[in-house]
């Protein structure tokens, strides 16, 4: 294993989000020392291609006929999470770094130290390191003005019983206490003829074996804004059934049906969404008795425009308006 201060590593995402996000999330990881970001353009005329293209270490993949065709896979009815897989690992065969971490857009790593660092001290032969997950919560039921403000909610580690009574009629909508992934993300070494998942890399039909490391959190924002998860759920509630139950876990599945039945009133789907994603005094209270709430400020702005030259718009207000931009069909439903 080489010291840390030579270990280098990289980020792969495919992505079909606004602008905004997607270079934020890019300067955020620059920032952190990543000696390459690739990123997969889902939709092959997206206009954040031209800013991302003049970013230094960054490499941009625009997924049209051409790509699937190398790919071997046909993006008509392949899933989202069959097209991720298979961009990351094709990112992953081709990268020079040492080390590569599959992420989605609304995805920030957080490390107490330099990653290079970190890996040298947690890394064992054979095995890849998994990121455990910070999911972002509100701290209040009203309008948030930034896409990072809130607090952060960590897995829950018990009983099922035990998580009831943390979390109450929530509970059948959450997996540990999160509306998105538990598991968090996979860190891996490069050089191996693994396959990287959107959790977890295969050796063949092989499960591999990760460490935690405690000293990074992935920040998981499961929706920038009210707006963005809502439109998240909605998108999955119209997928053919066969087609959420292979990508979505229950949990997750128990939140599109919900929604579904929600879907008439914006008003009435944003009651659930809060339900689900806002810690108030009471269940603050719980969580932070057994350890599951950071009040932990995410304040990126300064270290994304010190590599990209410029603050993205991060208001809520301006996020919103491209999304509605973007999904005027699934917004005409709710009144």
């Amino acid at each position: 294993m080489r010291s840390g201060a030579n270990i280098s590593w990289s980020v792969v995402m495919t992505v079909k989000e606004p602008a905004p996000l997607v270079m934020a999330n890019v300067g955020w990881h620059l920032s952190l020392g990543a000696t390459e970001v690739h990123v997969y353009l889902d939709d092959p005329e997206d206009s954040v291609a031209d800013q991302l293209e003049v970013v230094d270490r960054v490499n941009v993949i625009r997924c049209d006929d051409a790509h699937w065709d190398r790919m071997t896979v046909s993006p008509t009815g392949t899933r989202q999470t069959r097209r991720q897989g298979v961009n990351a690992t094709d990112a992953y065969r081709r990268t020079k770094t040492d080390w590569m971490i599959h992420l989605d857009a609304d995805e920030f790593l957080m490390p107490e130290r330099p990653i290079g660092q970190l890996v040298a001290e947690y890394a064992r032969k054979g095995r890849f390191l998994r990121i455990p997950p910070w999911e972002r919560t509100y701290l209040t039921s009203s309008a948030p003005q930034s896409l990072f403000e809130g607090g952060f909610r960590l897995p829950y580690v018990g009983k099922l019983k035990d998580d009831q009574n943390t979390f109450w009629r929530a509970t059948p909508f959450l997996t540990k206490g999160l509306t998105g992934h538990s598991v968090g993300k996979a860190l891996v070494p490069t050089g191996k003829d693994w396959r990287i998942g959107i959790h977890s890399p295969r050796e063949g039909e092989r499960r591999l074996l990760g460490d935690y490391v405690p000293e990074i959190a992935l920040l998981h924002f499961d929706g920038m804004t009210p707006l963005h998860w809502m439109l998240k759920v909605l998108r999955y509630a119209h997928l053919p059934r066969e087609v959420v139950e292979g990508m979505l876990g229950g949990h997750r599945r128990e939140q599109v049906l919900m929604a579904l039945r929600r879907s008439q009133s914006h008003a009435r789907l944003l009651q659930f969404h809060n339900r689900l994603k806002v810690t108030d005094g009471g269940l603050r209270a719980r969580l932070e008795a057994r350890d599951m709430f950071v009040d932990a400020p995410f304040e990126p702005a300064e270290q994304i425009a010190a590599h990209l030259g410029y603050t993205p718009d991060l208001s809520v207000d301006g996020f919103d308006a491209l999304l509605r931009e973007r999904a005027s069909d699934l917004l005409d439903r709710l009144k």
